[in-house]
Formats: C-alpha cells, structure tokens, sequence
C-alpha cells in the first residue's frame, strides 16, 4: 500500500469516527448528581457539559453568560424542573428549538415520590407511585439511590431513541451503573443501620429522600424553602422537640449561609452542628460524583449521629 493510500485510509477512519462524534447528542445536565449519572451512560460516547457549579445553589441562582451558553447549545437538556431550579426555568425558553427540554416528570415513572412537608416533620407523606397528577412534590428525587437505578434506565432509553447508533452502549452503560448503585444501596444501608433511630434536624427539608431510603429519624427542618428565613416560633418548636429527646444532630449545607441555624443551636445545648452537602460542592464532577455524594452523606450523619449524647 503507498504512503497515499494509507494517508486517503486514515484519513476516511478519522472522517468517521468524527461523524460518530457528531452525530451523539450534546447532553447539558444542570445539577452536579444528575449530570454525575448522566455521565455513566454515556461513556465512552460523549461528555455531557454541566450548568451549576458546585457551590451554586440551584434555588433562585441565575445563570452567568458562560451557563447561558452551555444552555443554548444543548440537544438534551435534563433538569429536575421549575419546583428546584427556579433560575432556570425562566431560561429554557432560550434553548434552540430541536432540543429536548427533559424534566423530572418526563422520567419519573416508577420512581418513589413524596409531598413537601412542614417544619416539624409530624405527618409522614405517602409516597406516590405510577399516575399521579404531578402536583407540588418535593424534587430531591436523586438522594434515594433506587430513583437514581430509574433515571439512568430512563435516560439511556431517551438517548437510544435519539441516537440509535450508540443504543446498545447507553442500555450497556446504564445497566452496568445500576449494579454499582444497588451495591451502593447496600453499603449506605449497613453503615447506616446503627445509627437509624438517632434524631436529627437539617437545614431545609432537601433529604427525605435519603432519610426515607435508609428509614432515618428526622425531627424538622429549619426553614421549608431556602429563600425564607425562619421565624421564632419555628425555632422554638424544634429546640423543645429536640430538648425532649436529648442529644440531637443540628444540619447544615454549604449552599447556605449556617447563620441560620445559629438561634436553633443556641437553644439546642445538646446539639452537634455538622455539615451536609446533597450536591457534592467540594467534589470534583465526573461519573463517580454521586457515589461519592452519597457515601459522603452517609458518613458525615452517622459519624454526628454516633456522637450524639
């Protein structure tokens, strides 16, 4: 073969793999979690971009120029919805017009769901399954790990409807991460166990999820909704219930300023503050993000739990 055949060959493998490239939708995912799982089923065939940044909370924050940007190239763009990122919401309007606009209620069949809930966490919501009429839920959906087992099933069947070329890869991929979450399931549940009846209050009702997965014993959350403060009489209903139970973990998250929790604290002798983070900010994105977010739940709340009093 001469140096021109071989040069005309490469250059036609190169001029397809770059149209197998190409022809792989541009998936913007707008949470650290979801993009983390959005990055396991598509490995190996793209690298979906990311719009929040890891210290950003997804309530109320707007977009910088550069995020706008992100969104305005998306094929996919898969987001929870205008119940979490309330700053986004008034932006899809400028994604192009062939995109996908993938929201929770577009994937969430199957998964557990619950409804907000007071302060004091007194009546335990039911959850819903199947049909439901996709009134006010809470959108936390990815801290149960068998929700995320159903949002990589859902995304790897979108995006083989959008590119049959790599549909076997995304179904492949996705099967293979649902293993690693049931794993993960089991590990959280086992380090979790001893720890199960110990009380504890967070920030904002964010975790009823995780605490629902793992049959944990909340008492309350300090404010409902991150933008409104808390009033006195809220705090004072959680530090008498956590008063009458002794020693009680008091958590906060690093999206919010624990200023905050600093009434409730000073009126909780017995409280331990620790910190809590449902979005991995100090951990560096990648497929192996919401593991890692998980597990480092998992262990800041047993470890507050365990020195409980």
């Amino acid at each position: 073969m001469t140096r021109f055949c071989r040069h005309l060959l490469l250059g036609a493998v190169i001029s397809l793999c770059s149209l197998s490239v190409l022809a792989a939708p541009n998936v913007v995912v707008s949470l650290a979690p979801l993009h983390s799982l959005a990055t396991a089923v598509t490995e190996g065939i793209s690298e979906p971009a990311l719009i929040y940044e890891r210290q950003q909370s997804p309530h109320g924050s707007g977009l910088s120029p550069d995020q706008l940007r992100t969104l305005t190239q998306a094929d996919v763009l898969v987001w929870v919805g205008p119940e979490l990122e309330t700053g986004l919401a008034r932006l899809v309007a400028r994604l192009p017009e062939t995109a996908v606009n993938w929201h929770w209620h577009d994937y969430d069949q199957g998964m557990r769901q619950y409804e907000p809930r007071e302060a004091l966490f007194e009546t335990a919501a039911e959850a819903l399954h199947g049909d439901h009429d996709h009134g006010a839920l809470d959108p936390h959906f990815w801290l149960d790990p068998r929700n995320a087992e159903r949002f990589v099933s859902a995304l790897a069947d979108e995006l083989a409807q959008l590119d049959p070329a790599n549909a076997e890869s995304y179904r492949a991929n996705a099967a293979s991460e649902q293993q690693r979450l049931q794993e993960l399931y089991a590990d959280l549940d086992a380090r979790l166990a001893p720890v199960r009846e110990r009380p504890f209050i967070v920030f904002h009702d964010g975790f009823q999820y995780f605490e629902r997965a793992f049959q944990l014993n909340a008492l309350g959350a300090l404010v409902v909704t991150p933008e409104i403060p808390p009033g006195p009489r809220t705090v004072a209903q959680l530090a008498q219930r956590a008063n009458e139970v002794g020693g009680v973990c008091l958590l906060h998250e690093p999206q919010f300023s624990s200023r905050w929790m600093q009434p409730l604290q000073q009126a909780v002798p017995n409280g331990v503050l620790s910190q809590i983070d449902p979005l991995g900010s100090t951990l560096e994105p990648g497929p192996d993000l919401y593991e890692r977010i998980l597990t480092q739940l998992a262990d800041t709340l047993a470890t507050c739990l365990e020195n409980v009093s």
